[in-house]
This record gives structure tokens, C-alpha cells and sequence, in this order.
């Protein structure tokens, strides 16, 4: 059978993700609107669709609970998206500030729409059984995320990719870059080594 980014998505919501969150199928009535994985799947199918091409694949850590595990697009938050598209019971929706940076930066070059955004773990890794709390993926958890980066690089063929942070270099190639998470006061850095790879790549409106 032919791969699509509709069968991607949908193998996504049909995952065992272990001890990790899947957005694409959990359900946690304490934090979750009834529709909300299927609202996150739809998100993501629209998202991936938008970007069949990209010239550009930025690959980050993994679905954080302010952003993908509510928005279900990776690096963004509810409140980017429409109010209809919120999918958490937090009453002003979730705002990530590394998904904030990312966007404005990719705004301020030109490249917000000609890029895909993506993690090397497509899951939420909650911390000590709290929902809302993030920890550091594990090797195996990492390693298990690569299937799904492989199939996604088949899907859309990006034209660059560069990673976010350490963790998600390890889930590339040596070849591919790496830049600052700009997490923990690292915006600046990210901003500026981004800002050099594109310019140097001519990737930039």
C-alpha cells in the first residue's frame, strides 16, 4: 500500500507510545475535551498537508504539554491555532515559549510557510506520571522516534533539516545541523544560528 501523509497520521493515532503520551489517541478527562485526539489528528493532517515540500524541516525534542500534546503540531500552541482547534480545558488554551520563538523567528525570515516543524519523538514523555509536566526522552524512547522522522523525510522530501537541541541531532544524520533550543535562555543563540544556516543555504525570502 502507498504511504500518505493521511495513513502517516492515522498510524500515529493507532501507536502504542509505551510510557509516553500519545495526543493522537490519549484521553485524560481531568485535561481533555471529549473530541480532543481526534481534533489533534485532524490538526496534524492539516498542518502536514500545508507543507508537502518544505524547504526547510526543523526536528525538535519532543511534544511538550504546552504545545503539541494539546495543539498536536509540534513547536505551537492552542493559542496559535483557532479557538475551535483547542482540544485541553484550559480556559485561554496553552502558549509554549519555545513555540513562540520558533514562529517568529521562521516569521521574521520569511520561511514561516515553507517550513515543517517536527520532533524526534512524536509523543508527550510526562514526567513521574504527571500530565502536565515534561521530562528527557530516553535513548530507546529516542531511537523508537526515528521510524517515524524516516517515514515523515519519505512523505515530504524537505529540501534542509536542521535539529533543535542535542537529543534531536542524535535522531539525524551527521550530516544534517543542529542549532540552539532556544529554551532556558537559549533564544538568541537559536536565532542567530538559524538566521546563519539560512542565509547561507539562500533559503530566506
Amino acid at each position: 500500500m502507498q504511504d500518505s501523509l493521511a495513513r502517516f497520521v492515522a498510524d500515529l493515532a493507532d501507536a502504542d507510545a509505551g510510557r509516553l503520551v500519545n495526543p493522537y489517541a490519549c484521553y485524560d478527562p481531568e485535561h481533555d475535551r471529549p473530541d480532543g485526539a481526534a481534533t489533534r489528528s485532524a490538526n496534524l493532517l492539516a498542518y502536514l498537508e500545508s507543507r508537502r515540500s518544505p524547504a526547510l524541516l526543523l526536528v525538535g525534542e519532543a511534544a511538550g504539554y504546552r504545545g503539541c500534546r494539546f495543539s498536536g503540531i509540534p513547536f505551537t500552541s492552542e493559542r496559535c491555532l483557532p479557538p475551535e482547534q483547542w482540544t485541553s480545558l484550559h480556559a485561554k488554551g496553552w502558549v509554549e515559549p519555545s513555540a513562540t520563538t520558533v514562529h517568529g523567528v521562521l516569521s521574521d525570515l520569511g520561511l514561516e510557510s515553507r517550513t515543517l516543524l517536527w520532533n524526534a519523538i512524536p509523543f508527550h514523555p510526562s514526567k513521574d506520571g504527571r500530565p502536565l509536566a515534561n521530562r528527557t526522552p530516553t535513548a530507546e524512547e529516542l531511537k523508537a522516534g526515528r521510524i517515524w522522522l524516516r517515514r515523515l523525510l519519505g512523505l515530504t522530501h524537505p529540501g534542509l533539516v536542521v535539529a533543535i537541541g542535542r537529543s534531536a541531532a542524535a535522531s539525524l544524520g551527521p550530516e544534517d545541523r543542529q542549532v540552539r533550543h532556544p529554551s532556558f535562555g537559549g533564544a538568541s543563540t537559536f536565532r542567530q544560528q538559524l538566521t546563519a544556516i539560512v542565509r547561507e543555504r539562500r533559503l530566506g525570502s
